[in-house]
């Protein structure tokens, strides 16, 4: 069954005009609601969101907004992207910032879906960042395991030094062989797929041609900025988090600082910039004139951050690879 809970028996083709729809995510259903007044619950599958969202609503949507849910979210991107759907995904801190600016503190799923409604109204000018191709997305998830089973592998890799037991240690020992043997095949379906894509492919082409940008450093960026050459530098490193931000207000004035954006993404980078500033010329003598103006360590190698994500979505954006010297 699609529909569980529908607030009122208006059938949803009559809706009109611009419309903007909120979608409260969980991990079984989805409430779904727009700032006309309606509002339905549906089974969190792609079946019951493509009947739901392929008839007016996906005619007349001008704005849509769901919070970032850590993956619940998927089955939603994916058909609103097949439909040509306009959603954003938002960080919930926006989104409850949002309700509590708006003096709505009551908090239950239906009322978030139609909070995101009014939101998403809010927010329909913004320019709509484009949703990840279907590639992309399997990439990121891709990448994503990645990570998870390296983690794994580390933690297990200290409980083995740390293990008394002969036994024990040769079941850690065990489940690191199964953790290795999974994260190749990881790799292989990474490079494979990057492979295989004639866009992934150029991608990483160029951004490999940068001096301190290795292979692992690229599938990051693939996969956690699929945004990358698509926006101005201004945006990108914001997207990033490593744009300054300026603090006044009357005679206080503190000093820029960086804070939000992706940082996963942010945590590669933070090794690649010392990669390039120690091998890369064009980083090193940027590194070295900030050093030489008394810059503490920690902005040169923020500064060295924001240039090379800039550097390489200009080259992304131009199709030109760096010559390595």
């Amino acid at each position: 069954m699609v529909a569980c809970r529908r607030s009122d028996s208006t059938d949803l083709s009559t809706v009109a005009g611009p419309l903007c729809i909120g979608v409260d995510v969980s991990k079984d259903w989805l409430d779904i609601a727009d700032n006309a007044g309606r509002a339905v619950r549906i089974a969190n599958t792609v079946a019951a969101i493509t009947e739901a969202l392929g008839g007016p609503w996906a005619q007349g949507c001008r704005a849509m907004v769901c919070e970032a849910t850590g993956g619940y979210e998927r089955a939603l991107m994916r058909v609103a992207a097949q439909l040509g759907l306009p959603l954003r995904r938002v960080h919930p801190n926006r989104a409850r910032a949002f309700a509590k600016a708006s003096a709505r503190l009551a908090k239950t799923d239906a009322i978030d879906a139609r909070m995101l409604a009014r939101f998403a109204a809010f927010i329909a000018d913004e320019p709509a960042r484009p949703s990840p191709a279907p590639q992309t997305q399997t990439l990121a998830a891709l990448v994503s395991r990645l990570d998870q089973l390296s983690d794994l592998r580390q933690s297990e890799s200290c409980r083995a030094h740390q293990a008394p037991e002969a036994t024990v240690k040769a079941s850690i020992g065990a489940v690191i062989e199964v953790l290795d043997s999974q994260i190749d095949a990881i790799q292989h379906a990474i490079d494979a797929l990057i492979a295989s894509d004639p866009i992934l492919s150029e991608k990483a082409s160029l951004l490999r041609s940068c001096k301190g940008v290795g292979p692992k450093n690229a599938q990051m960026i693939l996969a956690r900025l699929p945004e990358i050459g698509a926006l101005d530098r201004r945006k990108i490193a914001a997207l990033v988090g490593v744009a300054p931000i300026t603090c006044k207000s009357g005679s206080s004035i503190n000093r820029a600082s960086i804070a939000g954006g992706r940082k996963p993404l942010r945590d590669t980078l933070f090794m690649a910039a010392l990669s390039a500033s120690s091998h890369n010329p064009t980083f090193t003598a940027f590194r070295d004139r900030l050093k030489a103006n008394g810059k503490p360590h920690k902005l040169i190698i923020v500064a060295v951050i924001r240039k090379l994500i800039v550097t390489l979505n200009a080259m992304i954006k131009a199709k030109n690879p760096s010559s390595r010297p």
